[in-house]
């Protein structure tokens, strides 16, 4: 996982790190904890999100790109897959890969190109101005797990009509045209996570969290129809939605990074 903060000046592109408000994890979580709080047996725990104006998602086609801002503000840019760079101040190129992320302002986006390559997918959300604000500090960039195949695992986890959950295909998210930003979606926060070599048993996930991980590697196991697994990497996507019944397992190898968007019920997809 790489972080960037993106500028642009007259005299150029400035990168310099950008610092995150992570919370840090190491080892296996009581899944109890989130069992009471879907059932209604404790309150739900105040989730401390930074504030999301809408999520907006594009694929981008190879060659110049010139799109960057889906709106006006500041704006944090998460890739999914592919490639993005671009000329720095310094003279070097800049490249971000799946797994990375960067925070941009409108006015600067609308001066920078970029060179995508690999069918780029990008999702963006609206932050506030001050953000990340005087908590966040820089994150070490976690364990790198190449996929194993080349596009990225972009899954739905819902619960049935059985109370068990399945996986599904999200193509939902990137539906818009080629190049072409979606339809912006209300979003409640966001969050990042850094959890090393985890385990969380059967849970469900109380609230809805579209999950984008930055580096390492997720295993999620849900139990219905029999049970399956899907295993997540850099870039990679879950909308996590079993907010009660069975719920899911959880698995962390490495120093695995994860941004959660939350998103109510009435705006998923």
């Amino acid at each position: 996982m790489k972080a960037l903060r993106i500028t642009a000046h007259a005299d150029g592109i400035q990168v310099t790190p950008l610092p995150l408000p992570s919370v840090y994890r190491k080892g296996d979580v009581p899944a109890e904890f989130y069992r009471r709080q879907a059932t209604g047996e404790t309150p739900k725990v105040e989730q401390n999100l930074s504030r999301a104006a809408y999520l907006s998602t594009i694929i981008v086609p190879d060659g110049g790109f010139t799109k960057l801002a889906s709106a006006p503000g500041a704006l944090l840019t998460f890739v999914v897959s592919g490639e993005l760079s671009f000329p720095t101040g310094a003279g070097e190129v800049a490249q971000l890969i799946s797994g990375d992320l960067f925070l941009v302002d409108a006015d600067s986006a609308s001066r920078i190109t970029l060179s995508a390559r690999g069918n780029c997918r990008l999702i963006q959300i609206g932050v506030a101005a001050d953000w990340p604000g005087p908590d966040a500090t820089l994150q070490v960039p976690g364990t790198l797990t190449p996929r194993k195949a080349g596009k990225p695992n972009i899954k739905r986890l819902y619960q049935g009509e059985d109370d068990c959950t399945y996986f599904s295909e999200f193509p939902e998210l990137f539906a818009a045209p080629v190049n072409e930003w979606s339809a912006p979606r209300t979003a409640t926060g966001f969050r990042f996570m850094c959890w090393e070599d985890g385990f969380l048993d059967w849970h469900p996930e109380v609230i809805n969290n579209l999950a984008i991980f930055l580096s390492g590697e997720l295993e999620l196991e849900s139990g219905g129809g029999g049970g399956a697994i899907e295993v997540f990497h850099a870039g990679d996507v879950c909308l996590a939605q079993d907010r009660t019944g069975e719920g899911h397992i959880d698995r962390t190898r490495g120093v695995t990074h994860v941004a959660l968007i939350v998103i109510e019920t009435e705006h998923l997809w």
